[in-house]
């Protein structure tokens, strides 16, 4: 399953790169601001956000914004995969009738054009933090590991939506709205000491938690993550794409008759 997967990956890596290429490149075309879009987004959104919880509902947080900023990083990022690279095969019907490319192209190319633009608007944003309290501790040589661990949940998250959707197209409105429930359960913009503690364990079924603490941990403590949340966001990550890879490739051969 594995090597079948990475094949088709490699056999078409230049295909790969051209698809990648052109999610990066095209998707602010003609518009006046061109890749500043994917800053001005993510900063909005903090911006907003951190007024309304910082300063109108005093939320219990030293540095809301840098507080924030860690937790939306690998949100996005998350949701996005799934979104997006969830659609992929759908996305290219029309291609995928016409000619033979591996369809695990079109769901990897959409979810590493999403990893380009996180890791360049982290990169762009981070400075703005490191101005709002950010700390810039040995621990942050954490993050790129932080960042591939979340990358390979959301893509096995991704094939298996990728599935889903051709079967069931209502899937993706329903995962939407799942993913707008996740966001406000998942603690991206509230502290989880503010949880009553009877309620914590709630919080620890939420695998997403132990992902943005990855990032939380370096950013906003400057501290090292936890092994337990390195433990479970592993395990996590290598069960989500291997049941991923599984799920597509079992249905590879008859998504073709769905479509």
């Amino acid at each position: 399953m594995i090597k079948w997967f990475l094949t088709g990956l490699w056999e078409f890596k230049l295909v790969l790169v051209h698809f990648i290429q052109q999610h990066v490149t095209l998707r602010y075309r003609r518009t006046a601001l061109g890749f500043m879009w994917t800053l001005v987004n993510p900063l909005l959104t903090m911006a907003i956000t951190s007024v309304v919880f910082s300063l109108m509902m005093r939320m219990p947080v030293k540095s809301f914004a840098v507080f924030l900023f860690a937790g939306l990083i690998p949100w996005t990022l998350f949701s996005g995969c799934v979104i997006q690279g969830g659609g992929g095969i759908l996305e290219n019907e029309s291609l995928i009738k016409k000619i033979y490319i591996p369809r695990q192209i079109f769901v990897i190319s959409r979810c590493c054009g999403l990893l380009v633009d996180a890791l360049l608007s982290f990169a762009c944003l981070f400075i703005l933090a490191l101005l709002l309290g950010a700390q810039m501790t040995i621990a942050l040589i954490t993050i790129p590991l932080a960042f591939l661990l979340v990358f390979l949940f959301a893509v096995g998250m991704a094939l298996a939506m990728s599935v889903l959707t051709v079967y069931a197209r209502d899937a993706q409105h329903i995962v939407s709205i799942a993913l707008q429930a996740g966001y406000y359960l998942t603690p991206i913009i509230y502290p989880l000491e503010i949880i009553p503690e009877k309620y914590h364990w709630i919080v620890a079924t939420n695998p997403l938690y132990y992902f943005i603490d990855l990032f939380r941990a370096p950013i906003y403590s400057g501290e090292f993550p936890s092994l337990h949340s390195y433990s479970v966001a592993a395990m996590c990550a290598v069960g989500s794409l291997l049941i991923g890879m599984y799920i597509f490739r079992r249905f590879d051969r008859e998504v073709i008759f769905r479509l």
